[in-house]
């Protein structure tokens, strides 16, 4: 009796152990469900935090957003939805397993983000917001508290605790993060053009590229030790290279002049070259590794993210600025109206972020803490191409 106890036990282990060890190799699912008749389509993908992506239908009529949450990969995570209606305004209030409320609402045919609603605001969506004033909803909320620095405006309080936001001043960057702001000075001489620059994590990496030799020096900021550290490298890259991304935290060079392509590891400051035959080159595209031969590599430059034209992909989103809109979509769902401003001349995808420049001054955005301006800088009117950039502690 006692030995089949103990089978028994061992048996009731191995299981939980199986079952635990399946679930922490579950990198995606999906799950379709129905909810006080809206049908809701789950989408599970495993990045720092659990990513639940949702398309909620009814009646020719959907919602698309994002939940982030440690939910130890369940399935089936709203527990609720519920209507709310005000003139040409409709929303639905979903909860999930966790209690956690997120609205989402369209007027008319278009969905519209929390952010567009309280910017524009919309009457209709007060009244909403008043018939749930009991539910604990998260909205999007910005600070106008600013702060001069040498020569910038900082809004340090719009800046999120695990962002570090880099400004190049021709001989250095300025650091700016929730809590202060610092500057490091690199060079002895201005370089205003051809700037070769990108973030690593929370590192800034500079190449300089002013000597005809070629790239011998390789500058990074260390965030966490506050100061400069270089990389002499032992053979110099030509002056015409350009940096086609960063991956895994790996910056991706290539060198025009030389046809060659490699990766920098900055973390132990190594270069290597990719394929020293020279058959293989790497890219990205909407995340998927690419490779190519020499001759499709060098038709153009090839850059990991596309900062020219007025749609951008990142995963299974879309996004679109049309006019002085910016629009999200997921998949081949109906687009998200997030945002208006006028006179946008520049904007970035970095994740689940959008850097949008206007006149001299840089706003970002995301869902959960709406449009926020971070700085205002005069020089961001004249020189824009590569002088900020945004990293993460």
């Amino acid at each position: 009796m006692k030995r089949k106890m103990i089978i028994f036990f061992l048996a009731l282990i191995l299981i939980f152990v199986s079952y635990q060890f399946y679930k922490w190799t579950i990198k995606e699912f999906h799950v379709s469900y129905i909810i006080n008749n809206y049908k809701i389509e789950e989408y599970y993908h495993k990045e720092l935090l659990d990513t639940y992506d949702f398309v909620i239908t009814k009646k020719g009529k959907n919602y698309t957003f994002t939940i982030q949450e440690n939910l130890k990969k369940k399935k089936r995570i709203i527990s609720s939805i519920k209507t709310y209606k005000e003139k040409e305004i409709e929303c639905i209030l979903v909860t999930d397993k966790n209690k956690n409320n997120t609205l989402h609402c369209r007027i008319n045919k278009e969905q519209v983000s929390l952010n567009y609603l309280i910017q524009t605001g919309n009457e209709d969506f007060k009244a909403i917001q008043e018939k749930i004033k009991k539910v604990s909803i998260d909205y999007p909320s910005v600070s106008e508290t600013k702060k001069e620095y040498h020569n910038l405006i900082v809004y340090n309080k719009n800046i999120l605790e695990n962002q570090i936001f880099y400004l190049w001043n021709y001989k250095g960057v300025y650091i700016l993060d929730q809590k202060e702001n610092r500057y490091a000075k690199v060079l002895d001489y201005d370089l205003y053009d051809n700037l070769l620059s990108c973030t690593v994590n929370d590192k800034y990496v500079l190449l300089e590229n002013t000597s005809v030799n070629g790239i011998k020096n390789i500058y990074y900021y260390d965030y966490k030790k506050g100061k400069w550290r270089i990389a002499k490298l032992k053979q110099p890259i030509s002056k015409d290279s350009y940096i086609n991304g960063v991956k895994d935290n790996l910056i991706y060079i290539t060198d025009r002049k030389l046809k060659k392509q490699y990766t920098l590891d900055i973390q132990k400051e190594k270069l290597t070259e990719i394929d020293e035959e020279e058959t293989k080159y790497i890219s990205y595209k909407n995340n998927k590794k690419i490779e190519l031969s020499k001759s499709d590599f060098f038709l153009k430059d090839q850059f990991f993210k596309d900062h020219l034209s007025d749609e951008r992909i990142e995963g299974d989103y879309t996004y679109s600025k049309i006019g002085n809109r910016i629009y999200r979509k997921y998949k081949n769902n109906t687009p998200v109206l997030l945002l208006e401003l006028d006179s946008i001349k520049e904007w970035q995808i970095i994740g689940d972020e959008i850097l949008m420049l206007k006149e001299e001054t840089l706003y970002s955005y995301n869902d959960h803490n709406g449009l926020r301006k971070i700085v205002e800088y005069n020089e961001l009117q004249y020189n824009d191409t590569g002088i900020y950039k945004l990293g993460e502690k």
